[in-house]
């Protein structure tokens, strides 16, 4: 959206204060992020009386009528546009570019005049009209294959939110993928609400994706977000073998315990993804292993969040991304009992949130010593060195530090081999400290 305002001629603001328009892009995933929503929200029209809002995303979906109520004031400032046609906002800095409003008044007519008209029913296409941004707007770009979801997991609202799952098709994927690499960028992530549910012609799916982007381009790395245990099969497993795609796999678990998957409708079973996470770590050298998990889910007891635990802990973690269970309206687990109570649940919370500290810890001490790849995410000059962050292969966080005068300063956005040399400071646990290399050997310093 920023890129689509950028290319008519608009200018960003570096301050939201100083903004004439603010786009606020919503979450509906918990209940906590809403309520961050609507203090954002809240916050921009206090702050800055002269701006108008747009509010999309998946919040304006599911309740758009409960964010226009935001809007208290005698004068109209706040215009929704749901989720599901958010990509007509792209339309919009055409759409005011040639009589771009001299005052207040006239914008809030013509955002009243378009955003009327992005209400209209959207088809499948409008998912996949954003494209990647340049990489001189991100160091890495970003590629989404794939939008919604049709699995019915008791807690969760996404499928109202985003609807059924859609595919970007394969060639389409691939061009942008190649644009994306001609244009320099040297990662690319592929992103979507499930993109392990990718579908092609003929029932192809993720693997066969894979390996179409890689045969396609030359050297872009690829590196995959979220993925559902349903997505580990031989195929996947045989085309995660080539080097380009990167050593990094977050596994959309939820629950260690077999009967809270199942109350949670996740019908896959602890063993299963404890053998697919062994054969990950046989295809990739010590990858990156990460987690999503919900505490406190209706009906957990002390044994079954122990069990989530040692779970953890036979997987080796890298990260735990947990979160406490959040009731949703509109989903099966609305009305689940026994409730938890905040109080056990939060602190459950804090059990796995100290055991990922601990564990990516001990993952960057594994990696001590040992050489990897990686982006050059910014450079920041300082009175007698340059610190150089990179973002290894295995999505470490690197801090490299080089001599003003060294003969070597990479550009940001460049690849470069790496030696992690230590770990960060106790306050970067996530990070470690590296010796850059390029094709001449070490670099000084």
């Amino acid at each position: 959206m920023a890129a689509a305002f950028t290319r008519a001629g608009f200018s960003i603001a570096g301050d939201p204060r100083d903004a004439w328009l603010l786009v606020v892009n919503t979450c509906s995933v918990t209940s906590k992020a809403e309520q961050k929503g609507r203090r954002t929200i809240r916050a921009a029209l206090r702050q800055n009386p002269f701006c108008s809002v747009i509010v999309t995303g998946c919040y304006a979906e599911v309740d758009r009528a409960g964010l226009e109520a935001l809007d208290a004031g005698s004068v109209r400032r706040l215009f929704v546009v749901p989720g599901t046609r958010k990509s007509r906002i792209l339309d919009m800095p055409a759409a005011l570019a040639g009589e771009w409003p001299a005052d207040a008044v006239a914008l809030r007519a013509a955002l009243s005049r378009f955003c009327g008209g992005a209400t209209a029913a959207s088809d499948a296409a409008d998912a996949f009209r954003f494209d990647a941004p340049a990489p001189s707007m991100r160091v890495r770009t970003f590629l989404k294959i794939q939008d919604g979801c049709d699995n019915s997991c008791a807690y969760c609202l996404v499928p109202a939110a985003r609807g059924v799952a859609r595919s970007l098709p394969p060639e389409t994927a691939l061009e942008r993928l190649r644009a994306a690499e001609d244009a320099g960028a040297a990662e690319a992530v592929l992103v979507g609400v499930n993109i392990s549910r990718w579908k092609g012609a003929a029932n192809a799916g993720l693997a066969e994706l894979l390996h179409a982007l890689v045969s396609g381009t030359k050297e872009i790395r690829i590196r995959l977000s979220s993925l559902e245990p349903d997505v580990f099969t031989e195929d996947f497993f045989a085309v995660l073998q080539n080097p380009r795609i990167l050593p990094h796999f977050h596994v959309s678990v939820q629950s260690g315990s077999a009967e809270i998957l199942r109350r949670m409708g996740r019908f896959h079973e602890p063993a299963a993804i404890l053998a697919a996470i062994g054969r990950l770590r046989e295809v990739k050298d010590d990858p990156f292993m990460a987690c999503d998990m919900i505490a406190g889910f209706p009906g957990e007891t002390e044994g079954h969040f122990s069990q989530t635990y040692d779970f953890c802990a036979s997987a080796d973690f890298a990260q735990v991304h947990v979160f406490p269970f959040s009731r949703r309206r509109g989903t099966a687990a609305w009305d689940y009992k026994p409730r938890i109570p905040e109080r056990d649940a939060e602190k459950r919370v804090s059990i796995l949130k100290n055991y990922s500290v601990l564990s990516r810890k001990r993952y960057i001490e594994r990696w001590i010593g040992r050489e990897t790849g990686g982006v050059c995410m910014s450079l920041k000059a300082e009175a007698s060195a340059v610190s150089v962050e990179i973002l290894a292969d295995n999505y470490l966080r690197l801090q490299a530090r080089l001599p003003r005068d060294s003969a070597f300063l990479p550009q940001r956005g460049r690849r470069l081999a790496c030696r992690i040399t230590a770990p960060a400071e106790e306050s970067r646990v996530n990070c470690g400290a590296a010796t850059l290399f390029d094709a001449c050997g070490e670099i000084p310093g």
